[in-house]
């Protein structure tokens, strides 16, 4: 099986390590499509592909407002191009997905799973948050980290219990070994 791990932003590049390698070490064929971590470096892949696909062309430093505007500029273009190479994954599964209110207009024809780290905004701007319930109901399936975050996600946001999967958050074994 061959999946993808996508993380446009790379918002969380020790989880995405962590997932993708548990992935490969079960027996699928997993590629980590993301973009360049501008605050340190990354693990090591281990077991998998990586590609920088996303925001190759954002200027400024990382957290700038210069990238931040870069990146929105990119990220449709950026999401289409990603469209057309998604046919290849039998699965693709997104960590995050920042541009919601357009975000689910742009997901490719495949069978996706999104991770929901965070169930809605801490600090929604306008709309951000009925458009990432409506992400919700977008995708084939919802992961989320705890009974109480499904709970949440299906009696408050209606989401159809049928598509929520508690997976427990695991450890980030690769930072014990040195």
């Amino acid at each position: 099986m061959h999946i993808h791990i996508v993380d446009p932003s790379a918002f969380t590049p020790p989880y995405d390590h962590a997932l993708s390698s548990a992935l490969a070490r079960a027996g699928a064929e997993v590629e980590l499509i993301t973009s360049r971590f501008g605050y340190g470096d990354v693990p090591e892949p281990d077991g998998y592909a990586v590609r920088e696909l996303f925001y190759t062309h954002a200027i400024g430093t990382a957290g700038s407002r210069a990238r931040t505007a870069g990146k929105l500029l990119q990220h449709v273009p950026d999401m289409l191009r990603y469209r057309s190479i998604a046919r290849r994954a039998d699965v693709v599964h997104f960590q995050w997905l920042a541009v919601q209110a357009v975000d689910r207009w742009l997901l490719p024809a495949r069978p996706i799973v999104l991770t929901s780290h965070d169930l809605l905004p801490r600090e929604p701007r306008p709309g951000q948050s009925a458009a990432q319930r409506r992400l919700y109901d977008a995708v084939d399936a919802v992961v989320v980290h705890s009974v109480y975050g499904r709970d949440l996600m299906v009696e408050r946001l209606g989401v159809d219990p049928a598509k929520v999967r508690v997976i427990h958050h695991g450890a980030f074994e690769h930072l014990t070994v040195q």
